[in-house]
């Protein structure tokens, strides 16, 4: 397997912009593709849990509910059991009272009337009022039985309303990060297109070495002589270092649309511009003199890949290939480094690289 170094250079760029807009919950182009795929599923399963769950909450609520009123007829019973005790206890105490009259002096039976009277008052209010005497002392679990019976009449009543409220947030959320997973659709397009490469890059063998996301900034700018343009920094996709020498890659995740497009900047200008100030950074800062007729050429090749679309036109110094070319064309050509040059050749880009 390849020996792979760096990140990809499209994928730092998405985790930038996705954590600018606060998305945490990709960790892979492949977490995005199935959530793009998967996004009408994960909006109904949001909606069927809130579903479930406020059938659970009605459930748990009415069987509250039955053991509240159960424990509220039980209260009631020992109320009306003790109201019960309590006229029977006044009958007697009235019946004594009565007996008692008939044997007593003036004034004992003046105060026996008396009490006799009070007792009957009570009796009479306990009778006439049983009902609101009950009601008082179960007032408290009354209000709860009522509480709670008025709300499982809500949410039976406003279920869909209810949910469409606890799943607001969710939903917002669901729908933000798929606009913002529309917006960033070129970054993930790249992001994608550079992943499927260097997954690709990885089968090749242990002798070649691909350097992600290989960055240079000149000191002093490099000059183009075709066209006098100034090169003070470059970006490549994917390099890769092999004994049949190095290759210069540019991903291009296009649609048949975007190759036809006349406002796309031309990947063909841009891997040559690339390709020349690494070229001559090369020859100006690196060379190989392990034989001994002296230093050996350093071959530079230039490919674009295309990981979607393609096109059958050809250019000059700049090979295209299908990502299911890739591989082939890169092992094509004859070792030209021995494996101990080849692994210099990389660490010593790498160790330029910015």
């Amino acid at each position: 397997m390849a020996q792979i170094f760096r990140q990809i250079e499209s994928t730092k760029t998405l985790r930038k912009e996705l954590d600018y807009r606060r998305i945490s919950m990709f960790n892979s182009i492949r977490e995005i593709e199935d959530f793009k795929r998967n996004y009408e599923s994960i909006k109904v399963e949001i909606l069927a849990q809130a579903q479930i769950s406020i059938q659970k909450e009605i459930a748990q609520k009415s069987t509250e509910l039955e053991k509240l009123e159960l424990e509220l007829k039980a209260a009631v019973r020992n109320e009306e059991e003790k109201v019960k005790s309590a006229i029977h206890r006044l009958d007697v105490k009235i019946t004594e009272l009565t007996e008692r009259l008939n044997k007593q002096t003036f004034l004992r039976r003046l105060f026996l009337t008396i009490s006799r009277w009070q007792q009957n008052f009570k009796l009479h209010q306990l009778r006439n009022n049983s009902d609101r005497i009950i009601f008082k002392r179960t007032s408290l679990i009354q209000r709860k039985v009522k509480n709670l019976h008025s709300h499982v009449d809500f949410l039976n009543t406003n279920t869909e309303k209810i949910i469409s409220e606890r799943c607001e947030n969710d939903l917002s959320e669901l729908n933000r990060t798929k606009q913002a997973i529309s917006d960033l659709r070129t970054i993930i397009a790249g992001a994608k297109g550079e992943y499927a490469v260097e997954q690709e890059l990885k089968k090749l063998p242990d002798n070649f070495y691909v350097i992600n996301d290989y960055r240079l900034n000149f000191t002093r700018p490099i000059i183009n002589k075709k066209n006098g343009d100034k090169i003070f920094s470059i970006q490549i996709d994917h390099l890769v270092v092999s004994p049949g020498g190095i290759f210069l890659l540019e991903t291009k995740n296009w649609s048949n649309r975007s190759i036809r497009s006349l406002n796309l900047r031309s990947p063909i200008d841009q891997i040559q511009r690339s390709s020349y100030a690494l070229f001559v950074f090369i020859n100006n800062n690196i060379s190989l003199n392990s034989h001994h007729w002296g230093s050996k050429q350093i071959s530079l090749k230039s490919v674009l890949v295309m990981v979607g679309a393609t096109t059958n036109q050809k250019f000059q110094f700049v090979k295209i290939k299908e990502l299911k070319a890739l591989n082939r064309y890169l092992k094509y050509f004859e070792p030209i480094y021995t494996d101990q040059e080849t692994k210099w050749l990389a660490q010593t880009l790498l160790d330029y690289c910015d």
